[in-house]
């Protein structure tokens, strides 16, 4: 993918070569979970399932007793689909930005093929999921970055999500990525001509939770969505959580106690 989200595609080969192997990922997980004890363990990228050894990383992290899951663009899972119902994963969470102008996320995702490949992931996915015996249930969810290019699609993917049966997560467009350097937008991504339709999208999706639409964002997350795009300034006032219940360790062995923090 060539994502407008996300600068991870833009990682120079270099660095790509240095990222962490599967034996010192274990090592990590086994000091993790010596320490902690039983965690929930997330796997987001850029796209997971590049790596060939995601799912034995997995298994070995399950196998310590923690809880497995992961974040993907489905694009290259419509050959893995077996092995990932089968796989270590608890949570699969698909990242989709419209389903019903398909160019919106084919635009965001950089290639044109890129919302038929993750709708074939998700509906077939979905289906052997509730279908196909020997497996431990998973648990589905879309992830939706709400961007300017995408607000009309807010109650089209949540309709979706309902009829599959899954959830789905709204997350706003951000100036922060831990990975690479900050993506090519601003805090002002949402400018006077944007704010007010960006503001009725953040109410669509409070209506829609109110209505039982598969909403998984809580209700005092929206209000938070909506204080950030009309007055940021209060937004300080907001005791975020991340650091104190969470952390995140990059390809390279870098933690962060939040994404737009250094290491």
């Amino acid at each position: 993918s060539r994502c407008i989200t996300c600068n991870g595609w833009k990682t120079p080969a270099e660095m790509k070569d240095k990222e962490l192997s599967l034996e010192e990922w274990k090592k990590i997980l086994y000091n993790l979970h010596n320490w902690m004890g039983n965690y929930e363990f997330i796997i987001s990228g850029g796209e997971p399932f590049i790596r060939e050894d995601i799912f034995d990383m997995a298994e070995y992290a399950a196998n310590l007793g923690d809880t497995v899951n992961v974040v993907t663009n489905g694009l290259i899972l419509p050959d893995k689909l077996d092995k990932l119902l089968y796989s270590a994963f608890k949570n699969i969470t698909f990242s989709l930005n419209a389903v019903k102008n398909p160019a919106i996320h084919n635009t965001s995702r950089g290639r044109e093929d890129a919302f038929g490949r993750t709708m074939y992931a998700i509906q077939n996915f979905n289906y052997m999921n509730k279908h196909l015996s020997g497996h431990k249930w998973k648990n589905i969810y879309l992830s939706t970055v709400v961007m300017p290019s995408n607000l009309s699609e807010i109650k089209p993917i949540a309709e979706f999500a309902k009829i599959e049966g899954i959830g789905v997560s709204y997350q706003l467009m951000d100036n922060g990525d831990a990975f690479s350097t900050a993506v090519e937008s601003s805090n002002q991504i949402y400018e006077k001509d944007i704010k007010t339709a960006a503001l009725e999208a953040i109410d669509e999706m409070i209506e829609l939770k109110k209505q039982g639409y598969p909403v998984c964002n809580g209700f005092n997350q929206l209000e938070a969505f909506k204080l950030l795009i009309d007055t940021p300034e209060k937004i300080m006032d907001i005791q975020c959580m991340v650091g104190k219940n969470n952390f995140a360790i990059d390809p390279y062995g870098n933690c962060r106690i939040c994404f737009c923090m250094e290491s």
